[in-house]
């Protein structure tokens, strides 16, 4: 250590090796927050998506009454948008109380909205640390854990027309090439971050509305269910990939009540349960993409082995998943889920069994103009942020 100047001056490879012994998004965002240099040693970790399987994702409860006063590291004070509290739990540091802050809306407050707060904007979807609102041409891309709101051009619709049925990036704003991709219901909008200009683009018959990254390459999926494979570049086309419903070891094309996609290591999977609102005796179940057979199928499976799914309370919120939950006294092949402030886990295949705790279970799923609880990585862990 002789010879260094203090702290700031650790070399970047052994902040590294400490960067690797962290349990938590916190412990992280601590790190990152501390100074410049270590700041600038965390973004040249060789691979910060691979932290990102390594954690539970954070869970973002708007309604939660209690807020600690203490925010995230690196939350801006100072941006343009108004904000309120929103309180943040963390998983692998239950004991740690921490505090994030969203946009102010004016919507479900009625006459006793604040003056300042944003008028007729509404929650129109989450991936990537980014909450997206919209008002008829306006959106809001807007990063809950540093404040910094990313402004799209107006969308070329009417006066009518409004993102209710979703909207969702393709990676962290910052990234190379990142899209917003939103539905008006009708057709598909695809903005790539910081051009001038919205391109139109949909699937025939349908639009897309469960947005997925699995290894790079991006899917969706429509209300009938057809399977999509989304190419950004170089020129933005979307491919309809064939899949057989049915059949053994499948399932019918509705057979789950709201089905997710997820990207879950090395599947791509379709997650759900029978019930809309999954609860006390309801069982998740969990079908891969078998890719090896024309047309494609959904295969059932069994066990999820080492890893847990975190499923949001609003269906726009693109689903996560986290490796090795026991790491940080989670439990593997759960599907995790909020419920009344609290997390609920049910394990993939077998019905939820109410205890002392927790005699009836009753997870409100919904697709509506107010944020619900939802799970959240910050932007500088996403898949995609490497590089």
């Amino acid at each position: 250590m002789s010879g260094l100047g203090g702290w700031a001056d650790l070399p970047d490879g052994l902040l590294h090796s400490i960067v690797a012994l962290f349990s938590s998004f916190h412990d992280l965002l601590a790190f990152a927050a501390t100074c410049r240099p270590w700041r600038a040693a965390f973004s040249s970790y060789p691979s910060k998506s691979a932290l990102y399987s390594l954690f539970p994702p954070l869970l973002l409860q708007p309604d939660v009454p209690f807020c600690s006063p203490h925010p995230l590291p690196n939350v801006v004070s100072d941006t343009l948008v108004p904000k309120r509290p929103c309180h943040v739990t963390d998983l692998a540091s239950q004991d740690t109380q921490l505090c994030s802050q969203i946009p102010l809306l004016k919507i479900g407050y009625g006459n006793y909205a604040p003056p300042s707060a944003l008028d007729r904007f509404y929650f129109s979807g989450a991936s990537f640390g980014h909450m997206i609102f919209a008002s008829n041409k306006t959106c809001l891309v807007f990063d809950v854990f540093t404040g910094i709101v990313v402004s799209p051009p107006p969308l070329p619709v009417d006066k009518y027309t409004e993102i209710y049925s979703g909207a969702a990036l393709t990676a962290p704003p910052a990234s190379r090439n990142s899209h917003l991709i939103v539905s008006t219901g009708l057709s598909n909008f695809f903005w790539r971050v910081g051009s001038n200009s919205w391109l139109k683009r949909s699937p025939r018959n349908g639009t897309l509305k469960n947005i997925v990254v699995f290894k790079g390459q991006v899917f969706g999926m429509d209300s009938d269910r057809r399977l999509f494979m989304v190419h950004l570049t170089p020129r933005i086309r979307i491919q309809k990939i064939p899949v057989a419903w049915g059949g053994s070891n499948s399932m019918s094309k509705w057979h789950l009540s709201i089905p997710w996609l997820v990207a879950c290591g090395d599947m791509l999977l379709l997650v759900g349960c029978r019930s809309s609102f999954p609860g006390t005796g309801d069982v998740f179940e969990a079908y891969r993409l078998d890719m090896s057979t024309e047309p494609a199928k959904w295969v059932k499976v069994e066990k999820l082995e080492n890893w847990a799914i975190f499923i949001s309370n609003d269906e726009r919120s693109q689903p996560l998943s986290c490796m090795n939950p026991e790491r940080w006294g989670g439990r593997s092949n759960c599907v995790y889920c909020c419920h009344s402030g609290r997390w609920v886990e049910f394990e993939l295949g077998k019905p939820l069994q109410g205890d002392a705790s927790k005699p009836e279970v009753f997870v409100f799923i919904c697709c509506g103009s107010m944020v619900q609880p939802i799970w959240v990585v910050p932007s500088m862990f996403s898949l995609g942020c490497d590089g």
